[in-house]
């Protein structure tokens, strides 16, 4: 450090700047540590990743080899896509119409039509339930034995 200026006792500072070449030769130093220590540390887990293989159990006699693809069903790969097709067809089938079975005669209409018409001629009446009709091998209420 230098001595005060004049005028001001308590200001100081250097009056030569950072020398570029020691700085130059600490960065250098710093990349070729950094690069051995690296080097060091891949060598030692290649060495431990061969000392887990030998020690690792044998496979089980009835597994199976790693490429093989495994029955089906198997886990979803791209569930989002998987969602966004389901969710394309539902509405095409609301959307669209078509034969549910030819044979019976039973089609599909578009959603609007079949709540347009449903409001129109409204709910069908519900048959009675089979709890609440007589046993045939119940005596009528009115008889007596």
């Amino acid at each position: 450090m230098s001595a005060p200026g004049p005028g001001h006792p308590e200001l100081r500072y250097e009056q030569t700047d950072v020398r570029p070449a020691a700085v130059v030769r600490f960065a250098i130093g710093l990349v070729v540590v950094i690069a051995v220590a690296s080097v060091a540390l891949l060598g030692l887990f290649a060495v431990f990743a061969k000392q887990q293989r030998r020690h690792d159990p044998p496979p089980p006699p009835l597994a199976r080899p790693s490429g093989d693809v495994p029955p089906m069903p198997r886990l979803q790969v791209t569930p989002l896509q998987d969602l966004e097709q389901v969710r394309s067809q539902a509405e095409e089938e609301l959307n669209s119409y078509g034969w549910v079975d030819a044979r019976a005669g039973i089609v599909r209409i578009k959603i609007d039509d079949a709540i347009r018409i449903l409001a129109q001629r409204g709910l069908p009446s519900a048959a009675p339930s089979p709890a609440s009709l007589p046993s045939p091998s119940a005596p009528p209420s009115g008889e007596r034995r």
